[in-house]
């Protein structure tokens, strides 16, 4: 994930890498130990890495705890999750779009890699792309569209408006692009691939995930 960023076709910007509540410090040590290794093939700090913990409020939570962290004159916010790569157009294709001051965000597909060798995985990553290549591209036609958490840009004027992720919501990701809205944005979802990240191992894993991805709108609703 930090190589793809590290290769990103963009004159400027940063990479804030969060490791929230890890316990087992040889797990978030070698990441950090990357980012200075990254660092130094650039020429320049572009990454920075934070282990916070404890830290409540799970993704937003950390999400939340970066908005303090970022450089100060930061227009536009990308979240990329730990396990996704993006292709390096990411932003030099989409950022220029916010040249339209009324523009919140922009969301792109939840899209997948490392599935074509299991039937279980296949199965799953052909159930998730009918939503994200046509449900969720009609939905921004008439004018609803909002985001689902990664591969997504946001403009850091509207986030801090809407007053940041929600830490109360199992699916914080959506929920904010409904306050993004109440506060006068417009946001668009385009069908095109610009990041693929990995599928659930486990049928329980991807029972747990689907759980989230119903009870967290039902938060929201209520």
């Amino acid at each position: 994930t930090m190589d793809s960023l590290a290769s990103l076709d963009y004159r400027d910007f940063e990479v804030l890498v969060c490791d929230n509540n890890t316990q087992d410090e040889a797990l978030w040590r070698p990441l950090q130990a990357h980012c200075a290794r990254l660092n130094r093939r650039l020429g320049r700090e572009v990454f920075r890495f934070f282990h916070v913990s404890p830290l409540p409020g799970a993704k937003a939570g950390a999400l939340n705890f970066l908005l303090g962290q970022m450089a100060s004159d930061a227009e536009i916010i990308g979240v990329v999750d730990a396990d996704y790569q993006s292709r390096s157009d990411f932003l030099v294709r989409l950022v220029p779009l916010f040249a339209d001051p009324r523009l919140g965000y922009i969301q792109t597909p939840h899209d997948y890699r490392g599935h074509e060798d299991s039937a279980y995985l296949s199965a799953c990553h052909w159930e998730y792309i009918p939503v994200n290549k046509v449900d969720y591209p009609g939905i921004s036609e008439y004018g609803g569209a909002f985001t689902i958490g990664t591969m997504c840009l946001i403009r850091a004027e509207a986030l801090r408006r809407a007053g940041g992720w929600a830490e109360w919501c199992l699916t914080e990701d959506s929920e904010v692009s409904v306050r993004i809205r109440a506060a006068g944005y417009t946001g668009l979802y385009f069908a095109e691939t610009f990041g693929r990240g990995l599928i659930p191992e486990t049928f329980d894993d991807y029972r747990k995930q689907r759980f989230r991805w119903t009870a967290g709108p039902v938060q929201q609703l209520r």
